[in-house]
């Protein structure tokens, strides 16, 4: 079981990992064949793997710590942030990465690992060994992308059970992507949990100076028959998001 408690304290790891416990290539390429044959590492995929508690046999890091490893700007966004936030309740066997640099998806341990690329590495957290976006970016983000990472229901009773944001955060990410469209997303989106989030009227006073009303949307394009215009905002939208929590769905709404 050499080096195996080492690696055991790091978890997901890669071959450079390896060298730096070993002190060089050869003997790292040696003792991750060994390990891997005694059943006390996995590989997840090139170049990662995971150290396995012998105990259990499970792997040590969860599916949020191997998304952090997958490149050296890889984080947990997105949907799979939501849960990591536990603000999703329900099981998902995908795991939404962003990282500066694109990854192959791959499947390891029934989840699939999937790659968003990103232009902004803004609000990026560490904790408890899992890089993942903050719960502000996390939102704004998956306003952006919506009708791609999830659709409207699933943001909505993701947002229902975020307790606080900090709407400075949300602000600085917005002006981060700077899009016209966005501002007025999230914008129409957050006035449904005004009073559960303590919202402030100046935050939407900001999305609307930030935007332009003119310039029609759509809040997300793969729902549009349900939409309705909604004129304060300059979007096609449902006219009350919080309906299909009620209704535990979108067919009236």
């Amino acid at each position: 079981m050499k080096y195996y408690k080492d690696l055991a304290q790091i978890g997901v790891f890669t071959i450079e990992d390896v060298v730096n416990i070993t002190g060089n290539r050869y003997r790292a390429d040696k003792a991750v064949s060994s390990l891997i044959k005694n059943g006390e590492i996995h590989r997840i995929k090139r170049n990662l793997y995971a150290a396995v508690n012998m105990s259990t046999l499970d792997d040590y890091p969860n599916r949020f710590e191997i998304a952090s490893r997958i490149t050296d700007t890889s984080f947990v966004s997105y949907h799979s942030a939501f849960e990591f936030y536990a603000c999703y309740n329900q099981v998902f066997y995908e795991v939404q990465v962003s990282s500066i640099k694109g990854f192959q998806p791959f499947l390891y341990n029934e989840y699939d690992y999937l790659s968003f690329e990103t232009n902004s590495l803004k609000q990026v957290e560490l904790i408890n060994g899992t890089k993942v976006s903050s719960m502000e970016r996390t939102i704004v983000d998956s306003i952006n992308m919506l009708g791609k990472v999830m659709d409207v229901e699933e943001l909505v009773k993701c947002i229902d059970l975020v307790s606080y944001i900090d709407e400075d955060k949300i602000k600085e990410m917005l002006l981060e992507y700077d899009k016209d469209i966005l501002y007025r997303k999230v914008g129409y989106v957050l006035s449904f949990f005004k009073d559960s989030l303590r919202i402030s009227d100046s935050f939407f006073d900001f999305c609307n100076v930030h935007s332009n009303r003119y310039n029609i949307g759509y809040l997300s394009y793969g729902e549009v028959k349900s939409l309705e215009f909604i004129s304060e905002w300059g979007l096609y939208a449902y006219k009350d998001l919080m309906h299909i929590i009620d209704k535990g769905g979108m067919a009236d709404v």
